[in-house]
């Protein structure tokens, strides 16, 4: 008892010392994130189980990329996005988001290639999540690492493309109609790749 005591004193003088705080600091910050993030288990929407019905009209042989994004303010106004971004859907329940912000992704290699990553082990993002289904309505559960909590983003598959309507921490990922408004819609549309020996990916 008497080291740890010792111990303790000596953590609290560094740590109240401004030549060491900030350094003690950025270590915990560190080891804290240091943990392996992305385990299924994470996930309640994770289930091993998971088989993608053949009637469902979300397909997973290419990307959905974002083409316009709709509002109902000044009675409603349809505009271009400011980013490029695509979702990828795997049949073993698994999806990821996909930002380029510098638009450099254009042809289908430039696809294939990005989607390949995804197979590499630790070749990680902040976008991987998991998808429910239920009829032409989809949620789709990812991880806020540093509220620890869940976002969900909400919306339909309908005719190749991909409308989500709703994104944010609250709805609990439920299929209720509260979590599927009108008043936002950004469209996304299908691309099919010439995908080869896809597996399942890394997480």
């Amino acid at each position: 008892m008497k080291n740890k005591i010792i111990n303790f004193s000596l953590f609290q003088k560094l740590f109240c010392d401004s030549r060491y705080g900030v350094i003690l600091f950025v270590l915990i910050l560190f080891s804290s994130c240091a943990k392996e993030i992305y385990q299924k288990a994470d996930y309640t929407f994770y289930d091993q189980n998971f088989k993608l019905d053949n009637s469902t009209s979300l397909r997973t042989d290419g990307v959905y990329v974002l083409k316009s994004i709709w509002t109902d303010e000044d009675g409603g106004k349809l505009k271009q996005p400011e980013d490029h971004r695509f979702y990828k859907f795997y049949p073993t329940g698994q999806c990821n988001l996909t930002l380029d912000s510098s638009f450099k992704i254009k042809t289908e290699k430039d696809y294939t290639d990005v989607i390949s990553k995804d197979f590499v082990k630790q070749k990680r993002t902040l976008f991987q999540a998991y998808y429910k289904l239920s009829g032409d309505r989809i949620v789709i559960e990812s991880r806020v690492v540093q509220r620890r909590q869940f976002a969900y983003k909400y919306g339909y598959v309908k005719n190749d493309s991909l409308i989500i309507v709703k994104a944010g921490t609250h709805g609990k990922g439920t299929f209720a109609d509260s979590n599927f408004p009108s008043y936002y819609k950004e469209y996304y549309v299908f691309k099919p790749l010439a995908l080869q020996n896809e597996k399942q990916p890394q997480w």
